[in-house]
């Protein structure tokens, strides 16, 4: 089986509708896939009954933006999203995208590039993030293309950068457990940590009902993919791969097959 276990839609910082996502998974080949937009699942139901029209699996998520002295963000699968505590979560985190989104326009403007708040938050369809502005910024003639707002001022680190620090990984496992979800690491490739660090960070977020982790990501090399799946089996979590997908002027979607142990453990046989 195919899948594509980690993609947004317009609900987050994707360009396509939930239907729109679907059919481009169909067309590249997958036989399954998720819509993990960030802090929401507004767009959950759309993309199922998508799938359906499209003959494929789906497996509803959400990918969430932990912070915890570096982005580690976790994907939950399967989460109730009209639990309480994710709908308190959903509410919290879209006020704290309000303020992020204010204090990136702040610093945007000291940097000689004022954007009209109302103008660059109405290219979200949800909540604003880094793509909105950057999207704000290309609209205003400030840069050319989105690669050059994230290179030169929005990447983690840059000069306009916020950290969304409003919740810790730990909290997102909690959470996604708590309302009956499955956690699973997203690209841990990406965690801006040396591998011993990285190793133990993970052992104990597998303690805290941590269940898989995303060793392939993308088009990671072979060396990263083997590490990742090393240190997930160690730890008995099962592997997930994701193509991370936003924009058909970006990337593609990248189904790769998944074991018959990962299907089931997302509920796809």
């Amino acid at each position: 089986m195919k899948a594509d276990l980690h993609a947004h839609s317009y609900y987050s910082d994707g360009d396509l509708s939930p239907r729109e996502l679907a059919r481009y998974m169909s067309e590249a080949g997958a036989d399954a896939f998720s819509l993990t937009d960030h802090d929401t699942m507004a767009g959950v139901d759309e993309a199922c009954a998508a799938a359906e029209e499209f003959g494929l699996k789906f497996v509803p998520g959400v990918e969430i933006s932990a912070y915890d002295g570096c982005d580690i963000h976790i994907l939950g699968y399967y989460v109730d999203k009209n639990n309480p505590k994710f709908k308190k979560f959903d509410a919290d985190m879209s006020e704290s995208r309000r303020v992020r989104f204010e204090r990136t326009l702040e610093l945007l403007k000291q940097y000689g590039m004022p954007l009209d708040f109302d103008k660059a938050r109405s290219f979200a369809k949800r909540n604003p993030s880094r793509a909105h502005a950057a999207m704000g910024l290309v609209d205003a003639g400030y840069e050319p293309d989105m690669a050059s707002c994230f290179d030169k001022w929005l990447r983690a680190g840059g000069p306009c950068y916020v950290p969304n620090d409003s919740f810790g990984p730990e909290e997102a496992v909690r959470l996604i457990c708590d309302c009956g979800g499955i956690a699973v690491l997203a690209h841990p490739v990406r965690i801006r940590m040396n591998s011993d660090k990285l190793a133990s960070y993970i052992k104990m977020l597998t303690k805290r009902g941590l269940s898989g982790i995303e060793a392939s990501y993308k088009q990671a090399q072979e060396d990263v993919v083997k590490k990742f799946t090393e240190i997930g089996k160690a730890n008995g979590l099962f592997i997930t791969n994701g193509g991370d997908f936003h924009s058909p002027s970006r990337s593609l979607p990248v189904p790769r097959e998944i074991s018959e142990s990962t299907a089931k453990a997302l509920r796809l046989l």
